[in-house]
């Protein structure tokens, strides 16, 4: 992977962990009883979600299960966005949340492809996160089957935890990108001082 595509894919990232960071503020604001902007929350949350999976998806990606994984989840973000804004100007109706368990269901697929990407080709510490991502993308769409059953408490609950979830997972894959770029800018420089130094050494001899 060229360097470009590096920042591509670590920019995609953290402009992916910082939705869902946004979004899970808005479940537990939602779960406290706070229910101003929260769908308005949702809406941008989801929305750099959407950026940042599709980001890293325009990235060349050697695997395709990657690369699948990444627009699967992006389009279920920019899906969960939409519901969640309809829902904000429309209110709430049974439309407009299947919108949004449509949205997650596909997140919770994509995080599961990009999960099992990773670990075939050995990458298993990012596979855990993937898997983190799945599983509360996939208990955000359960909470969303309960709400359509009028089960606001339980459907509260568990939008919440996977919104959490989706949060602690993204963070933990953009953390992981962070440091294996920064490993990797490091192991350059050192091996281009040490080209330098021994190009300096040659001269000095020929001197």
């Amino acid at each position: 992977m060229s360097s470009t595509d590096e920042y591509k894919v670590l920019t995609g990232a953290w402009i992916d962990a910082l939705g869902t960071i946004i979004s899970a503020i808005a479940e537990i604001r939602a779960l406290a009883g706070i229910d101003e902007i929260n769908n308005k929350l949702v809406a941008i949350g989801e929305g750099l979600q959407a950026v940042g999976s599709l980001v890293v998806g325009t990235a060349f990606e050697e695997y395709p299960f990657g690369f699948a994984g990444n627009w699967i989840d992006g389009a279920g973000a920019a899906t969960s966005s939409l519901a969640a804004y309809l829902q904000d100007v429309e209110g709430e109706n049974p439309d407009n949340i299947r919108l949004e368990i449509l949205g997650d269901s596909f997140q919770s697929v994509g995080a599961s492809i990009a999960a099992a990407g990773d670990y075939i080709i050995g990458e298993h510490l990012f596979a855990i996160g993937n898997s983190i991502q799945a599983l509360g993308a996939g208990l955000e769409a359960i909470g969303g089957m309960y709400e359509l059953n009028d089960k606001e408490a339980k459907a509260q609950i568990l939008s919440t935890i996977g919104a959490i979830l989706q949060a602690i997972g993204s963070n933990f894959v953009a953390i992981l990108l962070t440091d294996e770029l920064m490993a990797s800018e490091q192991s350059e420089f050192l091996l281009f001082k040490g080209k330098d130094k021994k190009t300096r050494n040659g001269k000095n001899e020929t001197d």
